[in-house]
């Protein structure tokens, strides 16, 4: 017998922002999956009628993911909204799930900064970037310092970390460390790694050794 199909499916975000609440249709559902085109209804908390309408040709989640209120689980399920200030002006910003495009099929987001002069959400391209195929899922907004962190990896071996900062709404890469388990039957194996900082403009590079773990 073949999966019930549900067409149009809508859910309520009321508990994901403190200033907006979010009403989220999907072209369809079957079984634990959604998928197709979606629709993002935005209100202010005072009102009842949306103050902006996105649209995306294309998404895709887990059902279980749109219950979900700001969960960031790195290889598991994650929210298919989050409000969050990215540019570190006090003011939310919003990412919505576009599928699972990001590395190893985990899930990928579009992000969009809010123009207090346009009274609205804009689509950035390059916070987008942070949260595609290069990346593993959703990144960390860390407020204490200040930057966008995200990871990537390469197997089981490879492991990178990148922090940027945000000038003027740009990304600045001021952070990395690259380690990577480096093999060898002799000399046994070990574990390199590379930390770079930007200090003044200019990136300065420190590498050291480990022994790997069993």
């Amino acid at each position: 017998m073949s999966a019930p199909v549900f067409a149009q499916v809508k859910f309520e975000k009321g508990n994901a922002s403190k200033n907006y609440n979010a009403r989220i249709e999907v072209e369809r559902c079957a079984e634990n999956t959604c998928d197709g085109k979606l629709k993002i209804e935005l209100f202010k908390k005072s009102s009842h009628k949306p103050f902006q309408i996105l649209n995306l040709d294309q998404s895709e989640f887990a059902l279980e993911e749109a219950k979900l209120n700001n969960a960031k689980r790195r290889y598991d399920y994650q929210s298919i909204i989050f409000f969050e200030d990215y540019n570190f002006d006090g003011i939310e910003d919003l990412s919505v799930r576009d599928g699972n495009n990001s590395a190893y099929s985990g899930p990928s987001y579009q992000i969009y900064l809010f123009s207090p002069q346009r009274g609205k959400f804009v689509h950035n391209s390059a916070f987008t970037r942070l949260a595609q195929s290069e990346y593993l899922g959703m990144f960390e907004v860390d407020k204490k310092k200040r930057v966008i962190r995200v990871a990537s990896k390469g197997g089981c071996c490879m492991h990178r970390t990148e922090e940027f900062r945000v000038i003027n709404n740009r990304l600045v890469k001021v952070f990395e460390i690259y380690e990577e388990v480096e093999f060898n039957e002799q000399k046994g194996n070990r574990l390199r790694i590379e930390t770079s900082r930007r200090v003044r403009g200019r990136w300065q590079t420190r590498v050291r050794y480990a022994p790997v773990k069993d």
